[in-house]
């Protein structure tokens, strides 16, 4: 095979490969984050309306049921059996949201592995070349 340049010449072109390389993991990287940031949108507007329709439940249901309890009950004990009703609501959605959430993973993997990729043949490239920079007389 014929050479292609000398070692400086090859080093350069290393070089400039990797830095180009490293420019466009750098946007993939970016276009990734966007698109998992992006996968949270649905579970964080479950929360919010989720917490809306809680406080809006919770006003609702302790006035309505506290009354109607506070003739068969007494008031405290009314008060005492809606709160712990919605108590158990509110945990139970939240700990559905939360679920929901913990199954997003925002860690950019394929970029990782195509950034470790790329290291890795970096790391072979610069061994050879440092092996013909070092014995001028190897050829490819």
């Amino acid at each position: 095979m014929a050479r292609r340049g000398g070692p400086i010449t090859r080093l350069k072109r290393l070089a400039g490969d990797t830095t180009r390389l490293i420019h466009t993991l750098s946007r993939l990287t970016v276009a990734e984050l966007r698109a998992n940031v992006g996968q949270l949108r649905g579970p964080l507007v479950m929360l919010g309306i989720a917490g809306v329709l809680a406080l809006v439940a919770l006003v609702l249901l302790v006035t309505t049921l506290v009354l109607g309890l506070a003739e068969l009950v007494g008031a405290l004990a009314a008060s005492a059996i809606m709160t712990l009703v919605i108590a158990v609501a509110a945990w139970a959605l939240l700990r559905g949201a939360l679920s929901r959430l913990g199954q997003i993973d925002l860690a950019p993997r394929r970029s990782i592995a195509t950034l470790q990729a790329q290291i890795d043949r970096f790391t072979v490239k610069r061994s050879v070349a440092e092996d013909v920079a070092h014995d001028p007389d190897r050829h490819d």
